[in-house]
């Protein structure tokens, strides 16, 4: 969306004096002290109103920077960093707590968010903001984007937490029982987050004007609904979500409720099946791998497959983290042998069958055409040369600063007309939702819920023809459905901040994300290619199923006697 620079100073003052928190002593429902006169000045005035609505959405954290900063996949066994100090080293290690949740204090950030979305709407209410007169219908606008906001922030809590505590309105930091409560169950907590949802749908239109993109849509209000249905759903929350607050952390991995996957699947339809204005379809898939890729790195606002993005998530500096150490880089996220092994043969075999193909002398050669448009490895081209991990290589796998630890280079997020240290740069629109994520999310509900349904295979060979790969073999049975859906999301989404929330929701976590594996070439004159490929352990990485969920912070459930610690914290 674009802002207006006319009131960007004024209007910071206001926020921070108006709808901020006072400081750390006190907890996050707590509000500093403001007069009637400041919310007067703001809500009275539609432009003043408008820029603290903008506000709301720069408190969004992106898809790609989310962890710390940098990427979520090297918390999970989809990469790994190469720098000790970045955030993913403590979930690798084991070290994250309480007192240290490497995402960042969210806890805090969500309910700052949640606490202005309320004051936003109570403002409006009370002082009864005029719409734009050169816009009719903008402050109805503004209020549905706000609802979905509050929504999404609460989302972000539930996502990571848990059940949460459920808050609709601004509280006196006087109020001690409103400030102390305890945790609502996780379902409770879906259904505000679609109450919400709903509410901002009724003031949202299907699309904004090219001048307005970035701002919340009918669209990403269903696919916020999706996805969180999608996620109640899932093991780690069908059973243990519907009246309690803590998640089921066993290693039973089988807890389902049919009617939970039906209206998943049916959320995930209304994103798929969202019309226009005109009748058209709202969205769609790009056509062909190279549009794919550009989705990512050039013509994010403009294509048809985004449904919402985090807008200047980014700027180059993204870039010098993926890149590899051959171009400046930092070999940040860099892709685990792990994954790419999960990337089928082009015959749509995996590689571990027989049948596939597969030589593990020339580990690359005839594999899902995304993994070449997804990772970098020894040989593929890249700026006009070829990768060079092998032993004093421009871009030498190693444990040396900013090389890659694994062998190989994250192609997907990265910019390759960038140069690092030179040109303009670029800023980076993340991506938070797209619609082959509701394709898979529809077939993955409806396996659950009616399996052998067609539409399951139909929609998963959408995403599977646009990449070049075979459709689905006929007459699977629910278990293998279920594999082969998995798998298509681990490679279609890689790298977009989906894995590490997967992983947890199917409660397979503790499976995956123990030992992580990288290839090393090795020059041999008589293997094919002059290299020969030998598969190592990068590190193991601890797991106990307490990190099924994120410890809420320490400070708060000290402040609050009615907050209750998530389970093995």
């Amino acid at each position: 969306m674009q802002y207006s620079s006319l009131y960007k100073k004024i209007i910071l003052l206001c926020v921070l004096a108006t709808l901020t928190f006072s400081a750390c002593k006190k907890g996050y429902l707590d509000r500093a002290a403001t007069t009637q006169q400041q919310d007067k000045d703001i809500f009275t005035n539609f432009a003043m109103t408008d820029q603290v609505v903008n506000n709301l959405y720069s408190r969004l954290r992106g898809a790609y920077t989310y962890l710390g900063g940098y990427s979520m996949s090297s918390g999970t066994d989809e990469a790994k960093d190469a720098s000790s100090w970045m955030a993913s080293m403590s979930f690798n290690n084991g070290s994250w707590s309480g007192n240290n949740n490497p995402i960042g204090n969210t806890w805090r950030d969500n309910y700052v968010a949640i606490r202005q979305a309320n004051a936003i709407l109570e403002g409006i209410a009370q002082y009864k903001t005029p719409d734009d007169a050169n816009n009719p219908g903008a402050l109805g606008n503004r209020i549905g984007e706000v609802y979905f906001l509050r929504a999404y922030y609460l989302a972000e809590q539930v996502r990571q937490f848990g059940g949460v505590i459920i808050v609709t309105k601004t509280i006196d930091q006087n109020d001690k029982q409103a400030l102390n409560q305890p945790r609502s169950a996780y379902d409770a907590c879906i259904n505000q987050i679609l109450a919400d949802c709903d509410e901002a749908m009724k003031r949202l239109p299907v699309s904004y004007s090219s001048t307005q993109i970035g701002r919340v849509t009918k669209g990403t209000c269903l696919a916020l609904k999706a996805r969180m249905l999608l996620y109640s759903a899932s093991p780690l929350w069908a059973i243990a979500g519907k009246n309690g607050f803590l998640a089921d952390i066993s290693s039973n991995n089988t807890a389902s409720d049919p009617e939970k996957w039906r209206k998943a699947a049916a959320a995930a339809k209304a994103v798929i099946d969202l019309q226009t204005p005109q009748g058209g379809i709202a969205y769609r898939l790009e056509n062909t791998l190279a549009d794919r890729l550009t989705m990512f790195t050039s013509n994010t606002l403009l294509s048809p497959e985004v449904i919402w993005v985090r807008m200047k998530e980014t700027n180059q500096d993204y870039d010098r983290y993926i890149f590899p150490y051959g171009s400046n880089g930092w070999s940040g996220c860099s892709p685990t042998q792990n994954l790419v092994d999960d990337y089928e043969m082009a015959n749509g075999l995996p590689i571990s069958d027989p049948a596939s193909g597969y030589d593990p002398a020339q580990p690359y050669v005839g594999r899902d055409p995304r993994f070449y448009t997804d990772i970098s490895y020894n040989g593929a081209p890249w700026k006009g040369r070829k990768i060079e991990t092998f032993e004093r290589g421009k871009d030498e796998q190693s444990t040396q600063t900013d090389h890659s630890r694994t062998g190989y280079s994250c192609r997907k997020l990265a910019n390759e007309s960038i140069t690092i240290n030179q040109g303009p740069g670029r800023d980076v629109h993340g991506i938070l939702f797209r619609l082959a994520e509701f394709y898979l999310s529809y077939a993955e509900a409806l396996n659950e819920y009616d399996p052998g349904n067609a539409d399951i295979a139909k929609y998963i060979n959408l995403i599977r023809t646009r990449a070049g790969q075979p459709s689905l073999p006929t007459g699977l049975t629910q278990a293998d459905m279920r594999k082969r859906i998995r798998n298509e999301r681990r490679i279609e989404l890689s790298f977009e901040n989906h894995r590490f929330w997967d992983v947890r929701r199917w409660k397979i976590a503790e499976n995956t994300e123990k030992t992580i594996w990288g290839m090393r070439p090795i020059a041999d004159a008589t293997a094919p290619g002059g290299y020969r490929y030998e598969r190592f352990k990068v590190e193991d990485r601890l797991w106990r199923n307490a990190m099924y969920v994120i410890p809420i912070t320490t400070d708060e459930t000290l402040r609050n006697t009615q907050l209750k610690q998530n389970e093995g914290w």
